[in-house]
């Protein structure tokens, strides 16, 4: 009886244990297929049970799904002549201190840009990063907060792809918004766009005279300029009669392509914005004429560092000196690329104009950390790093005289007035 009941002991461990190892592997197959079917479900049963978190407690999510999640935050921000929402009246004072803010947060493998305009505006351009990292929304918050800020006057969307839109929906939750600009795409590009459309579409801010007013939306299409006192952003994309039919089925390339190329202007300086612009609606923007004598400062290169983005013709065409990559280190698409980063290495002004001859730096979230740009009222272009010192500086500029020598070199004759940077022209 002994042995036998041994025996049977041991038939029901090992039972037991068979059962064991076979729900356990029920339970990954049934995660891996949530996970590669239904991401945005996934995403959010992690962040119920408290699991995946990255640095400071933010939570991991992914591209084509949806994930919101997140706390608080610090960066730049204004104040009077603003007309933002929420606690009326209850913007941190220095935000209309004549200085453009801009802080290219590091969001690693995606793109965030939260900015305070120099009349005290804020405009947030695109919040998001890829599936399965780490969350930054926390940092995104940061950056706002900062400036005590409970409503931004505009949300720049590009485009719908996952890696901008993370955190749209967070954001939208705790912050107001007055005015929403957004790609003209379908509704159902994927769960994360749904369900962005709808807090879009219920979004409401505190008007002046307290009362809650249903946000205005605009979509990104032609050519328009977003504008306030001394600054203006000019943005263009497709003509309402080129404008691509985007659906969840298009190619990256068309998705892509409808991100904006926005020029943001102020104090004579200028900041190109380009989201995820691409080999089709450059050349297409370029056709329209559209950047026609521009000679710009800073340059936000698009779709990360792909190779595809960011072509020579529309470098020749912005004449930007410093340039800022978002992306996330040891991203699986290899951004930024060798052909990029060579292009932006090569490239040399097609008419030399005084200013620096190509690019003087070329800042990277993922080495740098958060970028922020300062433009003073005076033209002062300054720049920080949150996580390295060396490309920091202050470039101020002035009006000079641009002369050529005729003759024997006893008469000059001026034959042209700009602004020259003074850093460069040392």
């Amino acid at each position: 009886m002994s042995g036998r009941g041994k025996s049977s002991s041991r038939n029901r461990n090992i039972a037991l244990t068979v059962a064991l190892v076979a729900i356990v592997l029920i339970l990954v197959i049934s995660l891996l297929a949530v996970y590669f079917v239904k991401p945005e479900f996934y995403d959010s049963l992690r962040d119920k049970l408290g699991l995946g978190k990255g640095e400071e407690g933010t939570n991991v999510g992914g591209d084509d799904s949806s994930d919101i999640g997140g706390n608080d935050g610090s960066d730049t921000g204004g104040d009077s002549g603003s007309d933002t929402g929420g606690d009326n009246g209850s913007v941190a004072p220095g935000l209309s201190d004549g200085t453009l803010h801009m802080t290219v947060v590091d969001v690693g493998q995606g793109d965030c840009i939260f900015m305070v305009l120099p009349d005290g505006k804020t405009m947030l351009m695109d919040a998001g990063t890829e599936l399965g990292k780490p969350s930054h929304e926390s940092d995104i918050m940061q950056v706002i907060d900062a400036f005590s800020v409970t409503a931004i006057d505009y949300l720049f969307i590009t485009h719908s792809d996952y890696d901008h839109i993370r955190y749209i929906c967070a954001l939208l939750e705790k912050y107001e918004f007055r005015q929403i600009y957004m790609p003209k795409v379908a509704d159902d590009m994927s769960g994360t766009w749904t369900k962005t459309v709808a807090a879009i579409d219920s979004e409401k801010y505190t008007d002046d005279g307290g009362n809650k007013v249903s946000a205005e939306r605009k979509y990104n299409v032609g050519s328009y300029v977003i504008e306030g006192d001394a600054w203006r952003m000019r943005c263009f994309s497709y003509s309402e009669d080129d404008y691509p039919s985007v659906k969840k089925s298009s190619s990256a390339l068309v998705k892509n392509a409808v991100s904006p190329i926005c020029l943001l202007e102020y104090a004579g300086r200028t900041i190109v914005l380009t989201g995820d612009s691409n080999e089709r609606n450059e050349p297409y923007l370029l056709g329209k004429g559209y950047f026609s004598n521009i000679d710009a400062d800073v340059l936000k290169v698009a779709h990360h560092g792909s190779k595809t983005s960011t072509c020579d013709d529309f470098l020749d065409a912005v004449d930007c000196e410093y340039a800022v990559i978002s992306y996330g280190d040891g991203n699986s698409y290899g951004h930024p690329t060798p052909e990029l980063m060579g292009r932006l290495e090569d490239y040399k002004d097609v008419l030399p104009d005084g200013d620096y001859d190509g690019f003087k730096y070329v800042y990277e979230t993922a080495k740098d950390g958060n970028v922020s740009i300062f433009i003073d009222g005076d033209g002062t272009l300054r720049v920080d790093c949150e996580s390295s010192d060396d490309k920091d500086f202050t470039d101020t500029i002035a009006t000079v005289a641009v002369m050529s020598v005729t003759g024997d070199g006893a008469h000059m004759i001026v034959f042209d007035m700009r602004k020259r940077s003074m850093a460069d022209a040392a």
